[in-house]
């Protein structure tokens, strides 16, 4: 009897364990979430980074005007925890292809965004593999 209690005992602190660690990660994940927003916030919703998305796909404008969104992109980027960049570029490509939406079938669109959003992360230096370009259809 003494080890069925001992037995049970130990199974409920692994229970009561394994429940407080999977609260705890929700709960950072939750916290990181809202974090991550309140910068992207602070930094204005990359609108560099969307101008010079706008300025890549559209064809308007010089290359110096490009290069300058370029650099305030990667500073406004710089600016944000790095788990965070990721998150914020999402946040102005899908701005971005809300804007695009009108003028371009989604598919042309994605292609563009996917092109302009690897260029932004080369110049910035953000690590390619941690990126997921948006590819939802926004039609």
């Amino acid at each position: 009897m003494a080890k069925l209690a001992v037995y049970l005992a130990t199974l409920a602190l692994i229970l009561f364990l394994a429940n407080a660690s999977i609260t705890s990660v929700t709960v950072e994940s939750e916290e990181n979430r809202d974090s991550c927003e309140q910068q992207i916030r602070k930094q204005a919703h990359l609108k560099h980074c969307q101008k010079y998305m706008e300025e890549e796909w559209g064809g308007e404008g010089s290359d110096n005007i490009a290069g300058g969104y370029i650099d305030s992109c990667c500073q406004q980027l710089e600016k944000m925890d790095t788990q965070c960049r990721c998150q914020g570029l999402r946040h102005a490509t899908m701005q971005q292809m809300q804007q695009m939406q009108e003028q371009m079938g989604s598919k042309q669109m994605r292609e563009i965004m996917q092109k302009v959003t690897k260029k932004i992360m080369s110049e910035c230096e953000m690590e390619p593999g941690r990126y997921d370009t948006p590819s939802r259809s926004l039609i």
